[in-house]
């Protein structure tokens, strides 16, 4: 059992989910992105259009720490234009919106889609405060150890199963 310390506390997702899916040549038609905003064209020609933000979850078992999910948020064009233009500015400061996790976040099979409020800052990442789904409950009582524990294996497997796939196949005097 690997000790608190050294539980994973912050998951990166690189992309909205639609815009992962596709190859790189696709991703490349089809949207672009930075680190910070991402606009896509599905198929059938609609626009969608995301802000990336931080979701943190209270660890309860851990004073004063927390969880931290970097999700993409699909938000309407306004909105994103309207934060694309006051970016690293004290305008940001001023704007809040709703919008919807455009990711599949493991441990939370209802997320991918849930409503959300996001609040943007001139001076780091928007925060994303989840408004429904299984990732509000855990949001309003924080994450026990138990559950800490729980998403660390799901995300990152059993080190000594790794240990065991790692061994070699045959030993190195093996003449096969």
């Amino acid at each position: 059992m690997l000790p608190l310390s050294e539980l994973c506390r912050s998951i990166t997702m690189k992309l909205p989910d639609p815009l992962w899916a596709l190859s790189e040549h696709e991703r490349y038609r089809a949207g672009c992105s930075t680190h910070d905003f991402a606009r896509w064209t599905d198929e059938e020609g609609r626009e969608h259009y995301y802000l990336f933000g931080a979701l943190d979850i209270a660890l309860a078992h851990t004073e004063g720490d927390v969880f931290n999910w970097g999700l993409w948020i699909e938000v309407d064009k306004a909105f994103h234009d309207a934060y694309y233009d006051a970016y690293q500015t004290p305008a940001a400061d001023e704007l809040s919106a709703e919008g919807f996790i455009a990711n599949e976040v493991p441990g939370y099979e209802d997320a991918l889609g849930a409503r959300v409020r996001i609040v943007c800052h001139a001076d780091r990442r928007p925060e994303v405060t989840p408004l429904e789904g299984t990732i509000l409950a855990e949001c309003a009582s924080g994450l026990t150890e138990a559950r800490h524990r729980e998403l660390d294996e799901l995300l990152f497997g059993d080190d000594e199963e790794e240990e065991a796939d790692d061994a070699p196949l045959f030993d190195e005097d093996d003449e096969r």
